[in-house]
């Protein structure tokens, strides 16, 4: 065996490099509201006069303007109204702050999406907050109204597509909803979602005034709104309905106490999910077992804004206090993650046949977003598993079970765990391609494995691992008769670009799996399953350093010296604190490769395969894998570099190394950067000893 510690060779050339920051204050696009899969809405070009978008660019129409003296400005969206001047943005885990300055008011426009991760309920609720206060720089007081208006873009990727739509008001709360005159239920257009309902809404008050449909945006200094219904129901694109709210507030010099939307995308139900033995289900959102109508759940959101942005601030500061632990950059990088690693996914519960919730049948299902419309796609699982292993490890296990229990069910059982769920989300049948399901049964069976594992040491739960230990186990013998010595079919998957088989990065995964597998296998009393993995991923690893590591580096590819890549899936063995490779690293045996043949100005290239191409999951996955600080730092900063980048871009998972451009559709805004929370998952979960 190679006594040289491995994970001195992880990373081979940032030592020496330096890079230069992406020029500007902001990102190219920044979060503004993101709950669901079909909820997650971006600003492209800060500080210009943009429409709100979708993931993919699709404009969704979000007007917020503020009429001061009888001048009317707009502070969001891009109509011929004259607009203001952003000052400064702020990004927090949970907000976007702005602070925009109108005439003589400064504004303080703040985008709430809750991240709530000890309340199933309020995380599952696909609603966010967007709330203002006001001051005058001058000191003097002004006349000043509030408008803000959304249109039907929300609820349909086709502008043609015709809508309805109605208002709701009673003492306490006005909300307006649209909706397609025909639902087409469990299907998209251009990743949207043909059966959702959108809701804006906020508190009811005198100085409060709404309408919908055709609305002139203060067609006279001072004019109200006409608290008037078009019953005109029309195509999306049609004169553009409009579902307004205007706020009077007289002759003021500030505005003291915020003044609270609600905006909301709600699907029900929200997924077709095939239970593995021929039976489906129509699963809808969690919080439908606590609220009987969405009247009501609006209502409790409105009310509990005050609870919820102190829950927002001190989640702010937990977070940021950990990264900070690290370094700005990287506090910066977990701060923009976050919101798109929970916004990509759908939290839910199944109804018995007796009519009730099963409280006991909690399923978290995610999208490939940007990539496919694949469900639960087992290496974006993987990479986004540090974020939710640090928020609350208990969900990470309902991220599991669909995959789990679907595949326990279904006959004949495969010997492999499968890459995914389906690629029609939001129908979660199961993947039925042999072709790509053995393609990707190294890594899928690798990472559901040392998922499992995860899931029952950070949460103390062993449930999943022992209910599912017949299906894991065959997961684990298959990886200990094939990870080490990968036929081309084996090593075709989407996170690997070596050119056929024998991939040293693949295998590792493989023989960490197996190892896992030992682990398992102790927790549940199997002690003759325990010391056959154990044993059989030790011989494996000797046999895999004697392959793959040269006297500079690991290689990419077994037998070819000119090879290399970032191991990052040495990182596994780091989160599940096997001890199974040694951590120490030794300076003098370090030898990087010239920077110039791996390194850009917006990252490292994943393998030398693909000379060019990052993504940034993995980046930061190795990054955590190193012992060394001062190439952690040097790898978190090229990342950060990207996501600043003065790019429309929403922050993406692939690009090009030296100009920060998507490579290919650049995984926009996708649930796997929530591997930007590698750090924190291993200094702040615990991983018992059951």
């Amino acid at each position: 065996m190679i006594a040289r510690p491995l994970l001195q060779y992880i990373v081979f050339s940032v030592l020496i490099l330096s890079f230069v920051q992406a020029q500007g204050t902001w990102p190219g696009a920044i979060p503004l509201a993101i709950r669901s899969l079909h909820f997650n809405c971006w600003l492209p070009n800060p500080g210009q006069e943009e429409w709100p978008t979708f993931w993919n660019d699709r404009i969704l129409g979000w007007i917020g303007a503020i009429e001061v003296d009888g001048v009317t400005l707009e502070w969001l969206g891009d109509s011929p109204i004259n607009g203001t001047t952003l000052v400064r943005t702020e990004i927090t885990p949970t907000r976007t702050i702005l602070t925009i300055m109108a005439g003589p008011m400064e504004l303080e426009v703040t985008f709430l999406s809750p991240i709530e991760p000890t309340d199933l309920v309020r995380q599952s609720f696909p609603f966010t907050y967007m709330y203002l206060t006001a001051n005058a720089t001058d000191g003097a007081s002004h006349s000043v109204q509030l408008y803000t208006d959304i249109t039907a873009e929300w609820v349909s990727g086709d502008s043609n597509t015709n809508v309805t739509w109605s208002t709701t008001l009673n003492n306490d709360l006005i909300y307006h909803q649209a909706q397609r005159l025909s639902p087409s239920p469990m299907q998209e257009i251009n990743d949207l979602a043909e059966d959702a309902t959108v809701y804006y809404a906020m508190a009811n008050s005198p100085n409060v005034t709404w309408q919908t449909g055709a609305v002139a945006l203060y067609g006279t200094a001072g004019e109200r709104l006409l608290n008037s219904e078009d019953k005109d129901f029309r195509a999306i694109s049609d004169d553009w309905p409009v579902f307004a709210f205007s706020v009077d507030f007289g002759n003021v010099t500030e505005i003291s106490t915020p003044v609270v939307w609600a905006l909301g995308v709600v699907r029900d139900p929200t997924i077709r999910y095939g239970s593995g033995d021929g039976s489906t289900q129509l699963r809808s959102s969690f919080f439908r077992t606590q609220y009987s109508t969405i009247g009501d759940a609006i209502g409790a959101f409105i009310k509990d804004f005050p609870n919820a942005r102190q829950r927002a601030i001190e989640l702010d500061q937990k977070i940021t206090s950990d990264a900070l632990s690290i370094s700005q950059d990287y506090a910066d990088l977990v701060s923009l993650s976050v919101r798109q690693t929970m916004g990509g996914l759908d939290i839910t519960i199944s109804n018995g046949t007796d009519g009730q919730w099963n409280n006991s049948d909690i399923m978290i299902f995610m999208k490939s977003i940007d990539n496919s419309s694949r469900t639960n796609p087992t290496e974006f699982m993987f990479a986004a598993f540090p974020a939710y292993l640090y928020l609350n490890a208990t969900w990470a296990g309902f991220l599991l079970r669909p995959s789990l229990q679907q595949q326990a069910a279904a006959l004949p059982a495969s010997t492999y765990a499968m890459s995914d769920l389906g690629s029609t989300y939001p129908i979660a049948l199961g993947n039925t391609s042999t072709t790509s399901t053995e393609a990707l049964a190294i890594e899928s069976s690798g990472d559901m494995i040392i998922m499992a594992l995860a899931h029952a040491k950070a949460s103390g739960d062993g449930s999943l691992i022992s209910r599912y230990y017949t299906l894991l186990k065959s997961w684990a013998n298959y990886l200990a008769a094939n990870a080490l010595n990968q036929t081309i079919e084996m090593n075709q998957d989407i996170s690997i670009s070596s050119d056929g088989q024998n991939n040293p990065n693949l295998a590792i995964k493989g023989i960490i799996g197996v190892r896992a597998m030992g682990e398992i296998s102790q927790i549940v009393g199997q002690t003759d399953d325990a010391s056959r993995f154990m044993s059989q991923a030790s011989t494996m690893l000797q046999d895999w350093e004697n392959r793959a590591i040269l006297s500079s580096h690991i290689t990419s590819t077994y037998g070819q010296s000119a090879s290399w890549g970032l191991i990052y899936n040495l990182f596994s063995d780091r989160l599940l604190k096997l001890d199974f490779i040694a951590q120490e690293v030794n300076g003098n045996e370090y030898h990087p490769l010239s920077a110039s043949s791996s390194a850009g100005q917006y990252g490292i290239a994943y393998d030398s395969n693909i000379i060019d191409q990052v993504k940034s999951q993995w980046t930061m996955l190795t990054a955590a894998t190193t012992m060394d600080n001062s190439t952690r730092d040097d790898i978190i900063s090229l990342v950060h570099a990207r996501a600043w980048f003065n790019s429309t871009l929403e922050f993406p998972t692939d690009y090009n190394a030296a100009s920060g451009l998507a490579v290919g559709t650049g995984g926009r805004s996708s649930p796997a950067q929530g591997a930007m929370f590698a750090f924190l998952a291993l200094k702040y979960v615990s991983m018992r000893s059951r």
